[in-house]
């Protein structure tokens, strides 16, 4: 078990209610206006020098600290997802089609905890510290945004650390580790296109999805083949779409996939090797083509120097070496901005049902966990 300091046992209260108030009221993308409004409400009570809205509902609260302190950046997602919830929590959401289900409330509500505790230490503590709430996390992604209308500026930001919920380590437990930690992601639409004609007169038309077959089955190569085995990556096709009827051939085909590495060269060079199979496939089956990204997300690479001052604080009993997962974190473009360490919140606990993966519509947690998240918070701050 985890031990918690009197003060951090002190904020139990008001960290579960602001749980709970955010879980019942989800909101997606940058559309969190309701989620905004409310924690603008409790970080009005603490006594922040400023308090700003960036990228229209993401939050930056400055508590500033002695001259030139260092300034160190904590940030909370505000996002839900567009899923029907099922877990049966009298605090369940209230809008019908929308959940908490990837723990950011939790995750809005250990920031609002630790917050409060900076309120009630502000004379005994140096630094600056600048909290942020970031909308989109799930989508198009809030952090670029926010960066760019001066997030990590004024004061400059010297290091930022992040957390996020984990139900696949056991519950309390800390997972971090220095370098790769998630995955690049990058939304990718292929578009093939050709002629339409009969398909009692083939040989008039340019058939996109005997090319798009043909595509697909040599694409497989270039993960096993052609990439070092060490070197961890994914190229997904989720989705097919093309032509009109089952008698005319279709003029245009439109996959939809996700690239998956560790490493932007990594990335580069499969992007390089499809660009190849493409220009192939226009070749030989006389096709146009096209390779269009979008959302795209940087690796989330922890910070050597700092992730190994936050192994040192860490109890040997919480500190749990993590494994590098293929799931994406927006997270990353702080990092590509200044020293940053985002770490794993254990959430599984089998006893007490809290087993649902991410995403599950009955996804939940031992709101235990979100002052073992308050108390991290506040043993970097004092400790680091």
């Amino acid at each position: 078990m985890v031990s918690l300091d009197k003060d951090i046992l002190a904020l139990e209260k008001e960290v579960i209610a602001h749980r709970r108030w955010l879980h019942s009221h989800p909101e997606i993308g940058f559309e969190v206006y309701k989620t905004r409004d409310y924690i603008l409400e409790q970080l009005n009570k603490y006594g922040f020098d400023e308090v700003s809205l960036l990228a229209g509902t993401g939050i930056k609260a400055v508590m500033r600290g002695k001259v030139g302190a260092r300034t160190l950046a904590f940030r909370a997602d505000m996002d839900a997802l567009a899923i029907e919830e099922k877990t049966g929590l009298e605090f369940a959401s209230k809008r019908k089609g929308f959940m908490h289900a990837c723990g950011h409330d939790g995750h809005m509500a250990i920031l609002l905890g630790f917050a409060q505790w900076l309120s009630q230490n502000k004379d005994n503590i140096d630094d600056n510290f600048v909290l942020v709430f970031q909308p989109d996390e799930e989508r198009e992604g809030g952090a670029l945004p926010m960066i760019k209308e001066g997030l990590l500026d004024a004061p400059k930001v010297d290091a930022i650390f992040g957390l996020h919920v984990l139900p696949d380590i056991p519950q309390g437990k800390i997972g971090v580790k220095a370098g790769p930690l998630m995955a690049q992601t990058c939304e990718v639409d292929i578009e093939v296109m050709g002629k339409s004609a009969h398909c009692a007169t083939p040989h008039k038309g340019v058939d996109t999805i005997v090319a798009a077959a043909h595509f697909i089955n040599a694409l497989q190569s270039i993960i096993t083949r052609t990439i070092d085995s060490s070197q961890e990556a994914v190229f997904s096709i989720g989705r097919i779409y093309g032509g009109d009827t089952r008698n005319i051939l279709a003029e245009q085909v439109t996959l939809e996939c996700t690239v998956r590495t560790f490493s932007d060269d990594l990335y580069q060079n499969i992007k390089g090797k499809v660009l190849d199979l493409l220009e192939g496939m226009e070749k030989s089956h006389g096709v146009k083509s096209s390779y269009n990204e979008g959302v795209y997300y940087p690796p989330v690479i922890n910070h050597e120097e700092w992730t190994q001052k936050l192994i040192n604080i860490l109890p040997k009993e919480q500190y749990m070496e993590a494994k590098p997962l293929m799931i994406a974190e927006d997270f990353s473009y702080y990092q590509r901005e200044v020293p940053g360490v985002f770490m794993f919140l254990g959430s599984y606990n089998q006893a007490k049902g809290y087993i649902h993966p991410l995403h599950s519509n009955r996804f939940n947690f031992d709101e235990e966990i979100l002052l073992y998240g308050v108390q991290l918070y506040k043993n970097i701050t004092t400790r680091i």
